[in-house]
């Protein structure tokens, strides 16, 4: 009898998690590693609790994961390797030409998805209950939450922004809320000149964005979604959650709406997997602590051989996570051993590791903090300029080098700073404990809240009625003029009248 409950019980769970489970469409076509790598472990947990994910990507699963299917994009895989063969003249230092830049790769982007076989034959032989996408350079696809009649969910790698805000209403007050330009240097209040500064970037953003970014995609999402009954304009409002990679830690406190959620960290497992016996004997006889080296792209040999020659001179074991095939053809001092095979969050959760030391890269500043290491971002040599270390610099538990402080006694005094004095490592872990002190881990954070819109059918009860206005009625802005002309009236009238009242007590006397 026992036994037959039990298994009642188990048969009703089961039908009951195969009633829950939705069918959920993730994209993300933006070509870099990073952005996926942060959403990635969401869409796994996701199929792990039984919903049906399929993910339009680059970067396909190397072993097969039950509830998930990739459609892979391989033409944006090609569009990475020209990103990556970008150099700094080409993408040029103008923050404009720099989006332009992007800009225009992100509408051939956009075009790849649309002209793939898998993703045309989906669109018209499958239905979902749910879409997530990374909102970086993709407005375009903002037309498939009416195409499949799904409520949408936004990812954002990299925290909010304008457009981003934009989706679900949310405000940016300009006098306190740097510009993402200028988040990076202030981190106390602006200053007159930079407040001025902070609404005169705001406005030419938003002039290029409107103008020269959106009829692109707008192009792209009516050549598509040629019977949307809805604007592209209109399509923007139609999220209904955002989950940000962002946390007051990390950049500074600001308000949100409730259907915008931080979630950074969402990316860094619960538990990691266990080091190879080697590893951890080495490890353990490390007596003066470990430097743990990563890099997702190759230094130049001169740069590579001369950061061997400083680490030589530490007393610290040397760790270095590297792809480098041409390892003989340098001097590698024998405190220094390269791997390629040991977990990276296995080699971060240790606590004798002293410093990490990699690009600025978002994810990895978000580790260190959460890990409570040091971090010492060294430039990236392939173009691409993704150094948020200068963030760090504010936060306090890291330094940045520029390329042209790549000197042996540059880095060399950098390392001593970080590893002889304990101001770095104290405010690590400060930070971390920040960081960590939250009411549930950020992934299940971010599941509750994308089944909570599964739940109540897109959750518009969550919605800002800010995003039924225009940006006149959104910001008073009719109001404003409307009181302004009433002043004007007012003392006009009144000007008009006291000369009126002169003219007769002048005409008495």
């Amino acid at each position: 009898m026992y036994f037959a409950s039990l298994s009642l019980v188990l048969i009703s769970a089961q039908l009951l998690t195969t009633i829950n489970a939705a069918h959920i469409l993730g994209i993300f076509a933006f070509p870099g590693k990073g952005p996926y790598s942060f959403v990635e472990p969401l869409l796994k947990e996701l199929a792990l609790r039984g919903h049906h994910v399929t993910s339009i990507t680059n970067y396909p699963q190397s072993k097969p994961v039950k509830n998930f299917r990739d459609i892979v994009i391989e033409k944006n895989q090609h569009l990475f390797d020209e990103f990556k063969n970008f150099s700094m003249e080409t993408i040029g230092s103008n923050h404009f030409e720099t989006l332009g830049t992007f800009y225009n790769k992100a509408y051939e982007m956009s075009h790849n998805v649309f002209a793939n076989e898998a993703v045309r034959k989906l669109r018209q032989t499958e239905s979902f209950d749910l879409i997530i996408m990374d909102v970086l350079f993709t407005e375009s696809f903002y037309g498939f939450g009416e195409d499949f009649g799904a409520p949408m969910v936004a990812i954002s790698p990299w925290g909010t922004m304008t457009s981003i805000d934009e989706l679900v209403g949310n405000t940016t007050p300009l006098s306190y809320i740097p510009n993402m330009i200028m988040l990076r240097h202030y981190n106390q209040n602006m200053n007159f000149w930079r407040r001025s500064l902070n609404v005169a970037v705001y406005i030419l953003e938003r002039i290029h964005y409107y103008y020269t970014y959106m009829p692109m995609q707008r192009k792209i999402y009516e050549q598509h979604f040629p019977n949307a009954s809805k604007s592209i304009t209109e399509a923007q409002k139609n999220f209904s959650l955002v989950l940000l990679n962002d946390h007051f830690v990390l950049t500074t406190p600001r308000p949100y709406v409730p259907n915008m959620i931080e979630v950074a960290g969402m990316h860094i497992p619960s538990q990691v997997e266990p080091l190879a016996e080697d590893i951890k004997r080495m490890l353990h006889e490390a007596q003066q602590g470990v430097i743990y080296i990563t890099f997702n792209s190759f230094l130049p040999q001169y740069i590579f051989q001369m950061v061997l020659n400083v680490l030589g001179n530490f007393e610290q074991l040397v760790l270095w996570n590297s792809q480098y095939h041409n390892l003989h053809t340098l001097q590698i001092p024998p405190n220094v051993y390269f791997f390629s095979n040991v977990s990276h969050h296995s080699l971060l959760s240790l606590p004798n590791i002293h410093l990490l030391i990699t690009h600025g890269e978002y994810l990895c500043i978000v580790e260190s903090i959460h890990y409570g290491i040091p971090i010492l971002s060294l430039p990236r040599f392939d173009g691409l300029n993704e150094d948020y270390v200068n963030n760090v610099k504010k936060i306090g538990n890291g330094i940045s080098l520029s390329w042209d402080q790549m000197r042996e006694r540059t880095l060399s005094k950098t390392l001593n700073d970080l590893l002889a004095t304990d101001r770095y490592r104290r405010e690590a872990k400060l930070k971390s404990k920040q960081f960590r002190d939250q009411q549930n881990p950020p992934l299940e954070r971010a599941i509750y809240w994308i089944e909570y819109v599964l739940r109540f059918q897109g959750a518009h009860h969550l919605r800002n009625l800010g995003q039924n206005l225009t940006i006149w009625e959104f910001y008073n802005l009719d109001v404003l003029l409307c009181l302004s002309l009433a002043v004007i009236v007012f003392v006009l009238l009144s000007y008009i009248s006291l000369n009126l009242m002169l003219k007769l007590i002048m005409n008495v006397k």
